[in-house]
C-alpha cells in the first residue's frame, strides 16, 4: 500500500479540522441557514487538497464553485456562518488561502497571477451576493450583524492578511524548491510551520471576533506567537521577552477592563508551547524560571483585565490544567530526545568498534606479513652476509620488495581512515595492490613470494567463487603462511589446499614443523587465531587449529559458498 504524502495528510487534517468547525457553527443555527453553504465548502476542501497535484486545475474549479455556492445559497435564502470573512465560511477561507498558496508555489508567474486574481474576484462576488442580497451571521459578533460599512471593512482587512500570508508562504515554498542548500532557518521553519499557522490562525479569529476595538490587545500575543516560532533556537530568552511582551504593551496601550476577552487565546497558546520548548531543551533551573515568567505574566494581565477583580476559581483550574499539560509534553519530548541519544550513542559506538575490529584484521593480516617477511629475510641475510655475501643480495631485493608492499599497503590504510570511502566488511578488503579478481593467481603469487619453506599448493576451485568468500580464502591462507614462518622455523614444508564442494569451500594449510620457539619473529600478539575464527564466521562458515599429529600445525576452515547475507560487524 503506497502510504499518502506528508502534505498531503497535513492539508488534508488542515481542511477536515475547519469543516468541523462548521459543522459545528451550524449546528448553533438552522437547518435551513447552516446546512446550505456546507456541500460547497466541501467541494471547496476536495478542489484545494486535489490542487497538490494540478493546481491551476484545482483554483479555477475552486472559483467556479465558489460562485456556483454562492448562487445555491441565495436560491435558498440561507444565512452563512462565517469567522473572519463575512458571509464566507471558515472552510472555504482556509481552502481558498491553500489554493493560492499552492499556484504561488507551483505554477508559473504568470498563471499564479491569473489564478490568484480570479480566486480573489470570486470570494469578492461571493461576499456580495451572500451578504448583501441574503444577509450574514457573523460568529462572535457583537451587535446586530447585518450586512454594515464597519463589517465590511474589517472583512476586507481580514481578507487581505489571509491573502499575504498566502501568497507569503507559497513565496517561500517557491524559493526553498529552488535552494539546493537549506539554511538554518529553512529547517527551523519547515519545523515549525504547523505551530506558525495555528498561531496565525487563532490570531486571526481573535481579530475577527474582538473587533476594531480589541485589536490593541492582541499586540502582545502576537508578539508572544513570534517568539514561540522561534522558541527552539533561544528558549529562555524568547520566554523572557514573550513574557514581558504579554505584560508591557498592553500597560502601554492602555488595555485594561473593558469589553475585550479577560485572555488571550494565542497568547495562552503562544505560552503553552514556549513552556513545553523551555522544560524540553533547558536545564531545569532555567526552564523553571522560563515557566515563572510566562505564567506569571498571563496571571498579571488577568488581574489587570478584570479590574482587580477576583478571578474565577474554575477559570484558574483550567489554567493550571493546560501548564500541566505544557510541561507534561516537555517533559515527554524529553525523555524522547534523551532516548534517542542515547541509542544514537550506542550505534555509534558500536559502529566504531566494528571498524577498530576490521582494520585490526587487515593490519594484522596484510602489514604484518609482510613485515614478519622482512624479518625473517634480514636474519637469513646477517648468517650468510660474512661467508657470502652474494648470496644475500637476493634476499636483500626481496627485502626491498616487501617493505615497499608493506609501505604501500599501510598507505592504502591510513588513506581510507583519512577519506572515509573505504567500508571494512569481512572477507572484502582491499588493503593491498596483490588481490584481483582471481583467487587461483592471487594464491601461487602469494606462495611463489612466501620467505620460509617450500609452499606446494593444490587447488579445486569452482568456477562462480563469492567475492567475500574469495578475499576471505586468501586472508587466511596468507595469515597461515606468516604463521608458518613466525612460529615454525624448523618446517620445511608447507601443504596449501582449497577445494571445493557442493555446499562449501575447504581450506587447510599445514606445515612439517617440529620446534616451537618460545619468542617468535616479531613477538605474537595472539590476534591471528582470534582474526582468521572471525572472518570464518563473519561468512558463516567454521574455523580450526591446532597440532597435526606428532609433528607440524593444521589451519582449516570451511566456507560456505550459498548466498547469504554477512551477519552485522562486531556482532
Amino acid at each position: 500500500m503506497t502510504p499518502i504524502p506528508v502534505p498531503h495528510r497535513w492539508l488534508a487534517a488542515l481542511l477536515g479540522a475547519a469543516l468541523l468547525v462548521d459543522l459545528i457553527l451550524s449546528g448553533r443555527v438552522s437547518l435551513h441557514d447552516g446546512l446550505p453553504p456546507l456541500p460547497g465548502a466541501f467541494a471547496l476542501c476536495v478542489c484545494a487538497y486535489l490542487a497538490l497535484r494540478r493546481p491551476a486545475t484545482g483554483a479555477l474549479i475552486g472559483s467556479a464553485v465558489v460562485l456556483a455556492s454562492s448562487l445555491v445559497i441565495l436560491a435558498t435564502d440561507a444565512v452563512p456562518v462565517s469567522i473572519g470573512i463575512q458571509s464566507i465560511v471558515l472552510s472555504e477561507t482556509v481552502a481558498g488561502a491553500a489554493l493560492v498558496v499552492l499556484v504561488v508555489w507551483q505554477c508559473s508567474p504568470l498563471a499564479a497571477i491569473g489564478c490568484t486574481t480570479l480566486l480573489t474576484f470570486a470570494c469578492l462576488t461571493a461576499m456580495f451576493i451572500r451578504g448583501y442580497l441574503c444577509g450574514t451571521v457573523m460568529f462572535c459578533r457583537r451587535g446586530s450583524g447585518s450586512f454594515g460599512e464597519p463589517d465590511l471593512l474589517q472583512s476586507l482587512a481580514f481578507g487581505f492578511c489571509v491573502l499575504a500570508g498566502a501568497v507569503v508562504v507559497g513565496l517561500y515554498l517557491r524559493r526553498a524548491g529552488q535552494q539546493r542548500i537549506a539554511t538554518e532557518t529553512d529547517t527551523l521553519i519547515r519545523r515549525q510551520w504547523p505551530l506558525g499557522v495555528s498561531l496565525a490562525g487563532l490570531l486571526l479569529i481573535e481579530a475577527s471576533a474582538n473587533g476594531a476595538e480589541g485589536l490593541a490587545a492582541l499586540v502582545g500575543p502576537a508578539v508572544a506567537g513570534v517568539c514561540a516560532f522561534f522558541a527552539p533556537r533561544a528558549p529562555l530568552r524568547l520566554a523572557m521577552a514573550a513574557a514581558a511582551a504579554i505584560v508591557v504593551l498592553p500597560v502601554l496601550l492602555g488595555i485594561g477592563a473593558g469589553d475585550v476577552l479577560p485572555v488571550s487565546v494565542t497568547g495562552l497558546a503562544a505560552s503553552m508551547a514556549m513552556t513545553a520548548y523551555a522544560v524540553r531543551l533547558l536545564a531545569v533551573p532555567q526552564a523553571f524560571w522560563a515557566t515563572a515568567a510566562l505564567v506569571g505574566a498571563n496571571l498579571l494581565v488577568l488581574v489587570l483585565r478584570s479590574g482587580g477583580e477576583l478571578l474565577d476559581p474554575n477559570f484558574l483550574l483550567l489554567l493550571g490544567l493546560l501548564l500541566v499539560v505544557s510541561v507534561g509534553t516537555g517533559w515527554y519530548f524529553r525523555a524522547r530526545d534523551r532516548e534517542r541519544t542515547q541509542t544514537v550513542r550506542a550505534a555509534v559506538t558500536s559502529a566504531q568498534q566494528g571498524e577498530r575490529m576490521a582494520l585490526a584484521r587487515e593490519l594484522h593480516d596484510v602489514v604484518a606479513h609482510h613485515v614478519t617477511g622482512i624479518v625473517v629475510q634480514a636474519q637469513a641475510a646477517l648468517l650468510v652476509a660474512g661467508k657470502s655475501p652474494e648470496v644475500a643480495l637476493p634476499a636483500l631485493e626481496r627485502i626491498e620488495r616487501s617493505g615497499t608492499e608493506a609501505l604501500t599497503a599501510m598507505r592504502t590504510l591510513v588513506g581510507s581512515l583519512r577519506d572515509g570511502t573505504t567500508a571494512w566488511t569481512a572477507g572484502d578488503s582491499d588493503a593491498t595492490d596483490q588481490a584481483t579478481t582471481n583467487l587461483e593467481a592471487d594464491l601461487r603469487a602469494l606462495a611463489e613470494n612466501f620467505v620460509g619453506p617450500a609452499a606446494t599448493l593444490q587447488l579445486e576451485l569452482p568456477e562462480q567463487l563469492p567475492h567475500e568468500v574469495g578475499r576471505s580464502v586468501l586472508r587466511l591462507v596468507q595469515e597461515s603462511l606468516t604463521n608458518v614462518g613466525k612460529h615454525a622455523p624448523g618446517a620445511t614444508e608447507v601443504r596449501v589446499l582449497v577445494a571445493s564442494t557442493d555446499e562449501e569451500l575447504h581450506i587447510r594449510v599445514n606445515d612439517d614443523g617440529s620446534q616451537r620457539p618460545a619468542n617468535p619473529v616479531g613477538g605474537s600478539g595472539g590476534y591471528g587465531l582470534v582474526g582468521m575464527r572471525e572472518r570464518a564466521e563473519l561468512l558463516g562458515g567454521r574455523f580450526e587449529a591446532g597440532p597435526s599429529g606428532y609433528i607440524g600445525w593444521c589451519v582449516e576452515a570451511w566456507l560456505p559458498l550459498r548466498n547469504e547475507p554477512l551477519r552485522k560487524e562486531g556482532a
